[in-house]
């Protein structure tokens, strides 16, 4: 089967084109309020190929981006310890993580979600936030971390067929001519499940597959995350190579 290409004016990540300042030698230090002390620093670098599936992310809009789009991936190796929660890793899974061109910063860790639903609740216009990087590696998790991302499908799962049961409530409402559940039911569907319910969907299935917290990048060969002090001090301390010289 074809893919089918959008069309359209589209950004060339990694290929220059944007001002740019002298990065230093080290990475910076901790930029408050969006990074904390008990955060650790990983080494990036740019992909050495383009990234799959991203036609539509690099889609130029008519807010632009104001930096040079990046596809970066982690330069070091990993501890076998989950960054959440300091245990044991399990697995290691393939992460892509997104950061936006937001007022706050050109390479935000998150978009406004609470400001731009007000927007919508008002009608009003929204300019939505580029994405301005790419991020991709493989993380490693723990047990706690399958155990938590279902438990946060199965929410979603709920809350999908909360949704079509309203749904079909108020269409078996309407045809059957009960006034008396008409109001309740529309409520449930207006706001409720759009777009109040689709929001909470939205963030559930995020939160499923959530591997890593990234803080807003300054230096694109860094990135401080969020970190357990087990992980911190695996990645800081790494136990000695086995095979390699006495």
């Amino acid at each position: 089967m074809r893919r089918i290409t959008p069309r359209g004016e589209r950004y060339r990540p990694n290929s220059g084109g944007f001002e740019t300042t002298a990065q230093p030698s080290e990475p910076l230090t901790y930029q408050r309020p969006h990074t904390h002390e008990s955060d650790v620093t990983v080494r990036l670098r740019r992909c050495r190929e383009p990234l799959p599936n991203t036609a539509t992310l690099w889609l130029v809009t008519p807010r632009r981006l104001r930096v040079e789009p990046l596809e970066l991936e982690l330069a070091q190796p990993l501890p076998d310890v989950c960054a959440v929660h300091g245990r044991p890793a399990s697995a290691r899974e393939p992460t892509r993580t997104y950061l936006y061109d937001t007022d706050i910063h050109p390479r935000f860790h998150r978009t406004a979600v609470e400001r731009d639903l007000a927007k919508v609740i008002r009608l009003r216009p929204i300019e939505t936030a580029p994405v301005s990087t790419i991020v991709v590696g493989e993380w490693p998790t723990c047990d706690r971390c399958h155990r938590t991302s279902l438990r946060y499908k199965r929410l979603a799962l709920a809350l999908l067929w909360l949704m079509a049961a309203d749904l079909v409530a108020l269409v078996i409402a309407v045809v059957a001519d009960i006034d008396a559940l008409i109001p309740p039911l529309a409520l449930g569907l207006l706001p409720g499940s759009f777009p109040l319910g689709l929001v909470a969907l939205i963030l559930l299935l995020k939160k499923s597959s959530k591997r890593v917290t990234f803080r807003p990048i300054y230096d694109e060969r860094f990135a401080f995350i969020a970190a357990h002090a087990n992980f911190r001090a695996a990645l800081n301390h790494p136990p000695p190579d086995k095979h390699g010289p006495p």
